[in-house]
């Protein structure tokens, strides 16, 4: 992969780009290779220039890719006085709705679990994708990047060629601040030719293609195989010598680099998935015609929610919302009735049903006026999706778990009042079941508070870190999982010795002890297992997923089949998400279902 240096006016003026402000032009033309690894990075920490540079390029040319190893490069060499590199996908930005430094705070949050303050000047960031943002907003983006960093800050930009050119034509004699310009250059013909006969198995069979790309169609496939993507892909389709349908030979029946694109794009999810299909290291298999119906549901709820990203915890956005409504609320009343049959325990089954239908209406138009808020829970953090250890002393988390004993305390004394009022009077009734709704609830919430915070303390001492969880999207559902279980647990521990006591005092001691204990027990988890599916992202996965898999557009094993696409090469991995290997496969996948219908 190769670079050269592009002048003004497209770049700005030497003096401005240069340190030292020198009016002469540098050469910052380089490649890299085994034999130069770090020749990136020798240009972006050159002492000779300010620090910010635009990196151009077509697509496949590579971009991304080299902002994603500059990044690990950078934190590698990176010292506590060095700003902290941070790579952030442009086309999430609407210049309109945020300010640069809201955007990049909202970021810190999202995609890296900061929430913390920070200024600008503490960071060096790798912007990328400019070319990705609506056309209207690239200009006012780069007047944003220009005006917000100082001009001496180190940073990033990634575009496409074209896209950047026409978004300076709409900033007459402006261009990036003190910025260099880079351009990717495409990849001679020989070293293309080299590669693909190195690393695939038919050798003879590429040599005799390109000889006859030279001497009969003027270097056409050659041109097309330019970028780092379009050589990986040929190299991808083209391995098998046993498969009479992928002859490299083929290619050169294509008329012209789109085609050769196109061709390419679509050969490769066949080359992934071989007819018959190979098990994949659990022992499943995949039909051919079913990975690519499930790589084209997710390429068009990508392409829907503009994102590149397949995170797991987005997934249930699929469902319309009414659905999600009517979900919620069922699983609210469901939660309510169970209420409903423990209270029977004490007031008779009819009461206690009555008193479960009406809890439960009431948490059901809670959860579900939750779940129908536009998007829900639409954005989460890939680290909150997991617990951690709390800097806050423990005796002030304990008081916050009071709080809720005291306030569930008061809630459920007044239900109890209401049912024992039809025994004893509702007077006498209420006041017994405030009373002891207060106590029960403040020694509920103190020992099971107490409980639920040591364990917390136990389970992060040796659970592994934050890096190592984020960067694993099956770690990050697994953590989740535990945390929605562990809040049933946790419910049901308070709720059953909440109960256990208020029962036990109204009731005697050893039968309304063991009948509260046993009710609120139960109660407790069910609310707890509710209260997951709704609130959590792990319990939401599981309505997603369900979803998907009645109108099969995805397997039931999710997850399964995401780990094996990605190990097939069909998807990357970018830390707790999965990815297409490029933006192209996404897009050319939706363009072939909208085409379709």
């Amino acid at each position: 992969m190769a670079w050269t240096t592009i002048g003004p006016p497209i770049a700005d003026r030497w003096s401005n780009i240069r340190s030292d402000g020198d009016p002469a032009p540098l050469n910052l033309d380089g490649h890299l290779d085994l034999g130069h690894p770090d020749a990136l990075h020798s240009v972006l920490t050159d002492q000779r220039l300010r620090g910010r540079v635009v990196i151009l390029g077509e697509p496949g040319a590579g971009k991304t890719s080299l902002l994603l190893r500059e990044a690990l490069r950078l934190l590698q060499t990176r010292t506590a006085e060095d700003p902290v590199p941070v790579l952030l996908r442009l086309p999430t930005w609407n210049p309109d709705e945020q300010t640069l430094e809201q955007w990049i705070s909202s970021q810190l949050a999202t995609e890296y679990g900061y929430q913390g303050s920070i200024t600008t000047g503490q960071l060096l960031p790798l912007l990328d994708g400019l070319d990705e943002m609506p056309a209207p907003r690239r200009a006012r983006a780069i007047r944003a990047i220009s005006n917000t960093f100082d001009p001496d800050q180190p940073l990033v930009l990634t575009s496409r060629t074209t896209e950047y050119l026409d978004t300076l034509t709409d900033l007459p004699g402006t261009t990036m601040a003190a910025a260099a310009v880079l351009e990717l250059a495409a990849i001679p013909a020989d070293v293309v030719r080299a590669h693909l006969q190195q690393t695939t198995s038919r050798p003879d069979d590429w040599a005799a293609a390109f000889d006859l790309d030279t001497t009969q169609h003027g270097g056409r496939l050659a041109a097309a195989l330019n970028a780092p993507l379009w050589i990986d892909l040929a190299r991808i389709t083209h391995t098998d010598p046993d498969q009479p349908d992928n002859q490299p030979a083929r290619l050169l029946d294509l008329p012209d680099t789109d085609t050769v694109h196109a061709y390419l794009l679509d050969r490769l999810i066949p080359a992934a998935y071989p007819d018959p299909p190979e098990p994949d290291p659990t022992g499943r298999t995949w039909r051919r015609a079913d990975a690519h119906r499930y790589l084209r549901n997710l390429a068009n709820h990508m392409h829907r929610h503009n994102t590149q990203d397949v995170a797991w915890w987005e997934l249930v956005h699929a469902l319309p919302r009414p659905i999600r409504l009517v979900f919620e609320f069922v699983a609210g009343l469901v939660a309510g009735l169970v209420a409903g049959l423990v209270a029977g325990l004490v007031a008779g089954l009819l009461v206690g049903l009555l008193v479960g239908l009406v809890v439960g209406l009431v948490f059901g138009l809670v959860f579900g006026f939750e779940g129908g808020l536009e998007g829900g829970r639409a954005t989460l953090s890939r680290r909150e999706l997991r617990w951690r250890r709390s800097n806050r002393p423990l005796f002030r988390r304990i008081g916050s778990v009071l709080v809720v004993g005291l306030v569930s305390g008061l809630v459920f004394g007044f239900v109890g009042g209401l049912l024992f009022g039809g025994v004893s009077g509702l007077l006498g009734g209420l006041v017994s079941g405030l009373v002891s709704g207060l106590v029960f609830g403040f020694v509920g919430g103190l020992v099971v508070g107490l409980l639920y915070e040591l364990s917390r303390e136990f389970t992060t001492l040796f659970d592994s870190s934050d890096a190592d969880t984020a960067s694993d999207p099956l770690a990050l559902l697994y953590d989740d999982r535990r945390r929605s279980l562990a809040g049933a647990i946790w419910i049901g521990l308070w709720l059953g010795l909440t109960f256990g006591l208020a029962f036990g005092f109204v009731g005697g001691l050893v039968g309304g002890l063991v009948s509260g204990l046993v009710g609120g027990l139960v109660f407790g988890f069910v609310l707890g297992l509710v209260g997951g599916l709704v609130l959590n992202a792990w319990g939401a996965f599981q309505v997603a997923r369900l979803w998907w898999c009645i109108r099969n557009e995805l397997p039931w094993p999710i997850m399964a089949f995401l780990a094996d696409a990605h190990r097939r090469g069909v998807l990357r991995q970018a830390g707790g998400v999965y990815q297409f290997r490029h933006a192209l496969l996404r897009d050319r996948l939706a363009q072939h279902d909208d085409q379709t219908r």
